[in-house]
């Protein structure tokens, strides 16, 4: 029962179907987490999550094991009543007695095993819960390591998926096949150890075979996963409406199949190789198994045709030495496979035990963060350096710049000057190479990070909104009547009045159409009005706004500056964007380039003489230019054709081709 499940999951494995082989490619862990380390972090994990289900992994291989031996001790003891001349009914009643045992015991393993592959997912549920919880609160900037994204990935994947996380029901099987070993064993060893060692060394042999089996497959599991990494790009590919355009437009389905079945084919030929190793091995472990029952055999039946034991005994030991040949090998297999599941366990504790670099709790005070919020502050940039590790070229170069309480500073530069690295920088998600950064002159590091937090208001480039209603969305809770001023307030501002009230719902709108029927989706412009209306809700004396016109349009972009004076009037507000057109009602510019500041001043005082900030200016100015002047010459026509008359060459004037 319990053994049929788990060969198919060791077949399984051995195909590279449930396993990776981790355990050859990395080793039984990672750094300072030994597998026996880990499995008791796992145990005392298990007692403060569910303490039946602790009990129930630690002791819940007694049944299985005295089911197993009284399956190999019954037709012994039926033989030795039968030698004795038992009367038959002391012979059916040993006979029930046994088979109750065996019942009684097969049937407590088979709750018990029904049980822990329930509560594993239950407890995969409360890994989890903790891996969420640490994910989203530890410092961002250990979300973009490279490092730390292989173990985040691991340990995402297998809370998340439940991979090699299962291996601790092996644990239980392995305890269980561990205590068979050492009966079995000590039992033959009474007979004649020779026995005991016949079976073990063969054993043994056969899974040095199987390891090796195994290292043949690991060397090519990078192969197996370039090809399979292929096939699920192509197979996402596919049912992506946005690449669906593409592949019908410019004919691409072939060229998708045909490297659909490259990979295939390739993938195959690869499983084919490693099928060959396997399969050797099998031979190999055949006739081992075939000398080894020699041996068997002839000694006990030279000892049975002697005298020396009787049948009851030959049948006794025929059946340790069959149990002792499983138990030791399911031993020695689910050992290997448990030290997948010992470095799953080596990342979930290396990631749950990262410590963040920001102070948490107190940090300046809650008298020092009142006063701060109650005005706008000044934001200074003290000899600032930053490079990402491992990078020798630095991203922003000791640059030093103060932001007065209140002003209006417009950052502006090309892409990759550094514009968001330097906002990362100001946000905190990331910590200066050299130099500081200072909230009226208090150094960032003083602060704790949840005073720094409420500190600022930030709108990012990216949209992220949650699957809960828009007055959610836009005050991060259900706003009582004392809020809806603000939040009225900061819709007026942000441009996005006329659409919430136009809402069937109002505020109460769903979003997010994957999880809730009948949400509620905005466009791009509508999803950054949003954004501004929530980044001013807040009310933190540091704004920050990044691209926050990006995908509006140009009449939507000029109310929105138009209200940027007013509703920003309560705070320090660092306006970021690569269009200098935009940037003409802040009270200073700064011009980022090469991971420096290169010029500085106010928008007229940038277009006088032969400034960097004039020539990108009149250059992104032409294009506007060339657009107003079509839209004046289309307004001119009008006005003489007649609104909506037919131009002589076949256009409407209003724009578009007439028909």
């Amino acid at each position: 029962m319990r053994q049929e499940r788990c060969c198919i999951l060791l077949n399984s494995a051995e195909m590279g179907i449930e396993m990776r082989f981790t355990s050859v490619v990395f080793g039984n862990g990672r750094g300072k987490y030994s597998m026996g380390s880990n499995f008791l972090y796992c145990f005392r994990e298990m007692w403060g999550w569910n303490k039946a289900f602790f009990f129930c992994c630690l002791l819940g291989f007694l049944p299985a094991m005295a089911y197993a031996f009284l399956g190999v001790y019954m037709p012994s003891r039926v033989v030795a009543d039968l030698e004795a001349g038992a009367a038959l009914g002391a012979l059916l009643f040993h006979l029930g007695l046994l088979s109750l045992g065996v019942w009684v015991c097969g049937a407590a393993d088979g709750m018990i095993q029904v049980y822990k592959e329930t509560m594993i997912w239950s407890f995969k549920g409360y890994l989890q819960g903790k891996y969420i919880h640490k994910v989203m609160d530890i410092d961002y900037d250990r979300l973009e390591s490279q490092e730390r994204q292989t173990v985040l990935g691991n340990v995402a994947d297998t809370v998340g998926k439940g991979k090699n996380l299962y291996g601790l029901i092996f644990l239980s099987y392995a305890m269980e096949d561990l205590g068979l070993v050492l009966i079995y064993g000590t039992l033959l060893c009474f007979a004649n150890p020779l026995l005991t060692a016949a079976v073990l060394v063969t054993v043994f042999v056969d899974l040095r075979l199987l390891a090796f089996a195994r290292k043949k497959h690991a060397q090519y599991y990078e192969k197996l996963s370039l090809l399979s990494r292929k096939m699920t790009y192509i197979n996402t590919q596919s049912q992506n409406a946005a690449a669906g355009k593409d592949i019908r437009v410019y004919k691409l389905l072939d060229w998708f199949l045909r490297k659909y079945d490259e990979s295939l084919q390739a993938m195959n030929r690869t499983h084919g190789k490693i099928m060959r190793w396997y399969t050797n091995r099998l031979y190999v472990a055949a006739v081992l198994a075939f000398f080894r029952n020699i041996f068997v055999y002839a000694w006990l039946l030279w000892q049975l045709v002697g005298g020396q034991i009787g049948a009851s005994d030959f049948v006794f030991y025929v059946g340790l030495v069959n149990g002792l040949a499983n138990s030791f090998e399911q031993t020695m297999r689910q050992v290997m496979n448990l030290s997948s599941t010992s470095l799953t366990l080596s990342y979930i504790r290396e990631f749950l035990g990262w410590e963040d670099d920001w102070k948490r709790g107190q940090g300046i005070g809650e008298a020092a963060l009142r006063e701060l919020l109650e005005k706008p502050v000044e934001l200074e940039l003290r000899d600032l350096s930053f490079s990402y590790p491992g990078s020798e070229k630095p991203v922003l170069s000791h640059v030093s710049l103060t932001v007065k309480p209140g002003e209006k500073l417009a950052l502006l530069g090309l892409n990759g000057a550094g514009k968001t690295t330097l906002v990362k920088l100001i946000c905190g998600f990331y910590h200066p190479t050299e130099g500081q950064i200072l909230i009226n002159g208090i150094p960032q590091e003083s602060f704790s990070r949840e005073e720094y937090e409420q500190v600022m208001s930030v709108l990012f480039q990216d949209c992220t909104f949650l699957p809960v209603t828009l007055d959610e969305n836009l005050t991060a809770e259900k706003p009582g009547e004392e809020d809806r001023a603000l939040l009225d307030r900061s819709l007026d501002y942000s441009g996005f009045r006329e659409r919430y009230d136009r809402l069937p719902a109002g505020g109460k709108t769903k979003l997010i159409k994957e999880v809730n029927e009948g949400a509620m989706d905005f466009s791009g412009g509508e999803k950054q009005k949003i954004l501004f209306a929530r980044a001013m809700y807040k009310q933190a004396p540091l704004l920050i706004l990044d691209e926050p016109t990006a995908a509006l349009d140009p009449i939507a972009e000029n109310r929105l500056y138009m209200n940027y004076g007013a509703a920003t009037s309560g705070a320090t507000s660092i306006y970021i964007s690569h269009r200098l057109s935009s940037t003409r009602f802040c009270d200073r510019i700064v011009l980022l380039e090469n991971g420096r500041f290169v010029e500085e001043g106010t928008h007229e005082e940038l277009l006088q003489g032969n400034t960097r900030y004039a020539e990108l200016f009149h250059m992104q100015s032409r294009y506007y230019r060339e657009e107003q002047e079509r839209d004046e010459d289309r307004r001119r026509q009008a006005e003489a054709f007649g609104e909506g008359a037919q131009h002589p060459f076949g256009e409407s004037l209003e724009g578009g081709s007439a028909e």
